[in-house]
C-alpha cells in the first residue's frame, strides 16, 4: 500500500491552497540579488533596533544593567572611519546612527560594505534556487527587533513621558522663536490623547509581530505607524531621521510578501490565496517551538518595557507634585527690573552675550519660570529664553544661579514674596547689582492649558 502523504509539503500549519499553489516556487535572480542586499544592509539595523530598546530601558529603569553603549563597535571605529577613509579633518560630534555628519558617514559605510557583500555573495553562492529557510529566520529577527523598538517607543507615548508636560517655562515660550522640534514637542505635550493612541498603535503592531498567524498583519499596520513618525521626524527636525527610515525600511521589508495580493485583491479584484509561514525548519515542533519562544520573549520584554515606563511616568509625576511646593513656584513676570548704568554693564558674559544676541541694556529680564529645585527658565526682552542652574535655600531665600554654556557666568539673587502673588528680587548678575518686583502668573491662565477635548464647539 503507498501512504497518499507521502509527496505532501510539510508546512508550520496547514496549508488549505491547493496542491499546485504549494510547490516551491523559484527565485528569479533579480529576487535573489534583492534579498542579499536587504540581509546584508537590513542585519545591521535589525542589532541596532536591539541596542535601541536597551537604550529605552536605561534611560526609564537608570540601571548600569541596560547601558550597552561600550558594546558599540561604531563609537570606537567612527572616528578613524571619519578621519582615514573620509578624509574628514575638522573635530565631529561622534554619535552613531545620529542624524549628524558622523551618523551618515556610518551609514554610508553600511551601505558600501553592503554592497561589496552583496556581489561577493552573488559570485561565490550561485547554485541555491531560493533562500526560503534564511528569509523565514531573517522576519523572524526583524520582526523581533522591530517589535521591541515599537514597545519602547509605544509605552513612552502611552504613559507620556517622552515629550514631557506643559511646564511653566514651555507655556512662557513666544511661538516665533521657537525651532521646529519644540514646536512637535510643545504639539505632542499638550495633545495627550494623540499621543496615547498614537503610542498604543506601535505597541499594537509590536504586539502583532511577535504573534504566529499574526505577523503579517503586524507588518501592515507598522508601516503607516512608521511612516508617521518618519514623516514628524523629517518635517520638525527631529535627529534620529536615519533611524526612523531605517526602521520604516524594515518594516516595508517585513510586508513587501503581502502587497502583491494586496493589490490583486484591492485592484484587480481578483481571489488571492492565503500567506502561509516559511518554514524556520523541517520539522514541525521545532518550527513551532521557535516561534512560540520569540513571542514570549517578546510578551516578556514588552511587560518589562510597561513597568518600566510607568514606574518612570509615576516618578514624574510624583517630582512634579513636590516641585509645586518650592517655594516661588511658578511663572513670575517682571514689573520693574532696575540696573545701575543699565548702557554700560552687561548682565551676562562677553561669550553669552554673543550667544544670545543681546549687551547692556537689552540683557534685561522679562520673565522667570522656576519649576524644579534645581532650574530656572529666564526670559529676556527679545524673547529669547536660557536654562539656568538654580539652587535655593528655602530658609533665607538666597539662591544661586549658574550657566553651563559658560562656567565663569554666575548670580546670587535674594528673593522675598510680599504676599499676593508678588516678590522682590534683588542681588548680584555677573557683578552686576540689580533689583527687581514680579507678579506671579497663573498656570491655569493659559489658553493651551484650559482647552479640553469637546464634541461640539462653542458658537
Amino acid at each position: 500500500m503507498t501512504n497518499s502523504n507521502a509527496d505532501a509539503v510539510t508546512t508550520p500549519y496547514d496549508d488549505p491552497r491547493p496542491a499546485a499553489l504549494q510547490q516551491p516556487i523559484r527565485w528569479s535572480l533579480v529576487t535573489r540579488i534583492a534579498f542579499r542586499f536587504c540581509f546584508c544592509y537590513l542585519l545591521p539595523f535589525g542589532v541596532t533596533g536591539l541596542f535601541l530598546f536597551a537604550y529605552f530601558m536605561f534611560v526609564m529603569t537608570k540601571s548600569a544593567f541596560w547601558n550597552f553603549d561600550r558594546f558599540d563597535p561604531w563609537r570606537i571605529s567612527l572616528p578613524w572611519i571619519c578621519a582615514h577613509i573620509y578624509h574628514v579633518r575638522r573635530k565631529l560630534f561622534i554619535f552613531p546612527d545620529s542624524d549628524s555628519l558622523s551618523g551618515y558617514l556610518q551609514h554610508l559605510t553600511e551601505l558600501l560594505v553592503a554592497i561589496v557583500a552583496t556581489v561577493a555573495w552573488s559570485i561565490l553562492d550561485r547554485k541555491p534556487s531560493d533562500y526560503r529557510r534564511l528569509h523565514a529566520w531573517f522576519a523572524l529577527f526583524l520582526r523581533f527587533s522591530l517589535a521591541i523598538v515599537l514597545f519602547s517607543y509605544g509605552f513612552d507615548k502611552v504613559f507620556p513621558l517622552q515629550f514631557g508636560m506643559l511646564s511653566v517655562g514651555r507655556l512662557s515660550q513666544q511661538v516665533g522663536r521657537m525651532d521646529m522640534f519644540n514646536m512637535l514637542w510643545i504639539f505632542m505635550a499638550s495633545s495627550q490623547p494623540y499621543t496615547v493612541i498614537s503610542g498604543a498603535l506601535e505597541v499594537l503592531a509590536g504586539l502583532l509581530l511577535i504573534t504566529p498567524r499574526l505577523e503579517t498583519m503586524g507588518a501592515l499596520l507598522t508601516v503607516p505607524v512608521l511612516t508617521n513618525v518618519f514623516l514628524l521626524n523629517m518635517d520638525y527636525g527631529v535627529p534620529v531621521k536615519i533611524i526612523s527610515s531605517h526602521l520604516l525600511l524594515m518594516a516595508i521589508f517585513l510586508a513587501a510578501p503581502a502587497l502583491p495580493g494586496i493589490a490583486r485583491l484591492l485592484v484587480l479584484r481578483q481571489p488571492v490565496p492565503p500567506i502561509v509561514p516559511l518554514e524556520l525548519s523541517a520539522r514541525r515542533t521545532v518550527d513551532r517551538a521557535v516561534r512560540t519562544g520569540v513571542a514570549a520573549l517578546g510578551a516578556v520584554l514588552a511587560l518589562m518595557t510597561c513597568t518600566a515606563a510607568h514606574t518612570a511616568y509615576e516618578k514624574r509625576l510624583a517630582a512634579s507634585v513636590e516641585a509645586e511646593k518650592l517655594p516661588f513656584y511658578g511663572l513670575w513676570v517682571a514689573d520693574t527690573f532696575a540696573v545701575p548704568d543699565a548702557n554700560s554693564q552687561s548682565l551676562f558674559t562677553e561669550r553669552l552675550q554673543k550667544e544670545y544676541h543681546v549687551g547692556p541694556g537689552t540683557d534685561h529680564w522679562l520673565s522667570m519660570a522656576i519649576e524644579s529645585p534645581k532650574r530656572v527658565n529666564l526670559e529676556l526682552r527679545d524673547g529669547t529664553q536660557d536654562g539656568l542652574g538654580f539652587a535655593l535655600d528655602p530658609r533665607t531665600g538666597v539662591a544661586e544661579l549658574s550657566d553651563s554654556d559658560d562656567p565663569t557666568w554666575k548670580a546670587k539673587l535674594t528673593f522675598q514674596s510680599s504676599g499676593d502673588g508678588l516678590m522682590t528680587v534683588v542681588g548680584t548678575v555677573n557683578g552686576v547689582p540689580i533689583s527687581s518686583t514680579w507678579h506671579r502668573r497663573q498656570i491655569s491662565d493659559f489658553r493651551l492649558v484650559q482647552e479640553k477635548f469637546r464634541w461640539i464647539q462653542p458658537e
